[in-house]
């Protein structure tokens, strides 16, 4: 069946419309069509499996349904969110102050009736404060009960603090996303120097949820050291090199958050601007040298020598060098995607 995401939808008037993964027409979408789904359960965003027929009009989607990714699914059935695909969840900003809601959907709770209190309900009755309890806040208007001889002094709370400003998504974020969509075969190369065939269905902040033969499995970021397409499996495999000191001290994932980057992001983009190679250790020896596709706060994207490309996840590298003497012209059809 096709697949597609969900480019309008009005509640309302229960139609939209879906922008196909193939590239063809858009497809009309009306609520009626959906196949055992609640209409309410539809997002802009939201991915969804259909059939196609012609109207008098264009494309018209019949028996379409609502395709939900593991995490989605286990999320769901305990109640919570449905997460999208930006791990976020939230909307963000771009530079002229518009919402890119192409990028991320809104996310949306499923309804669920109210809980109600096992207690009765008292009647309200007019209280009057006591004078052993000294946080209770006494207005001037109103007089304090007689046998309350001390003044209660109104209680200072501090200022709330200001919201964290909405994050964009990483150049890593936004690759993952492209794979994602893509259902790109790839390799983890995990601690205990494991090679993990997966393809990616959805990530968070922490960790990716993968499809290995057949079955889900969440990879937590901090056990996984690079990752790459499978297309580049057999010339990366051919490249990889060790330190054997380096390899010698079997040495385990950064888990405090502290002491995962210890790299100066700025020394990695001077070294992308001027078009010079790095070369990277991981903490179990494997080393790669290359030119820096792009970084950012957690990854970088290397080319390395024989044009195939991975990303390294910056906290599991153990040491860093940069070559500004061996700098070089490269191909501009190697940095792209």
């Amino acid at each position: 069946m096709p697949t597609g995401k969900i480019k309008y939808y009005n509640s309302e008037k229960s139609f939209g419309f879906i922008t196909q993964d193939s590239g063809e027409d858009d497809v009309f979408l009306h609520a009626s069509a959906l196949k055992g789904w609640d209409p309410d359960d539809l997002r802009v965003g939201q991915r969804v499996k259909y059939e196609v027929v012609k109207g008098k009009k264009g494309l018209v989607a019949q028996d379409a349904e609502i395709l939900l990714t593991p995490i989605e699914k286990r999320w769901l059935s305990q109640g919570k969110a449905i997460i999208p695909r930006d791990y976020s969840g939230r909307l963000f900003q771009s530079q002229d102050g518009q919402s890119n809601e192409d990028e991320i959907s809104s996310v949306r709770r499923p309804s669920t009736p109210p809980r109600r209190s096992s207690t009765p309900r008292q009647p309200k009755t007019e209280s009057r404060p006591h004078a052993s309890s000294p946080e209770i806040t006494i207005p001037q208007a109103v007089e304090s009960h007689p046998h309350q001889q001390e003044k209660v002094e109104p209680k200072e709370f501090p200022p709330k603090a200001k919201s964290k400003p909405l994050e964009r998504p990483t150049f890593g974020d936004l690759y993952i996303q492209k794979q994602i969509r893509l259902q790109t075969p790839m390799f983890f190369g995990l601690y205990n120097h494991v090679q993990l065939s997966a393809t990616v269905s959805e990530f968070t902040k922490y960790s990716f949820m993968l499809q290995s033969n057949g079955e889900d499995q969440e990879l937590s970021k901090t056990d996984a050291k690079y990752c790459y397409k499978a297309e580049d499996a057999e010339r990366i495999q051919s490249l990889i090199r060790y330190d054997e000191k380096i390899k010698a001290q079997k040495l385990e994932a950064v888990v405090p958050r502290k002491e995962r980057y210890t790299i100066d992001t700025q020394e990695i983009a001077d070294a992308r601007k001027d078009r010079y190679p790095i070369q990277v250790t991981t903490r179990e020896g494997e080393i790669f040298r290359g030119l820096v596709d792009w970084v950012s706060k957690y990854e970088i994207k290397m080319i390395l020598e024989n044009g195939s490309k991975i990303i390294v996840f910056r906290h599991s590298i153990c040491d860093f060098e940069a070559f500004p003497t061996d700098g070089r012209d490269a191909d501009e059809n190697e940095l792209s995607n």
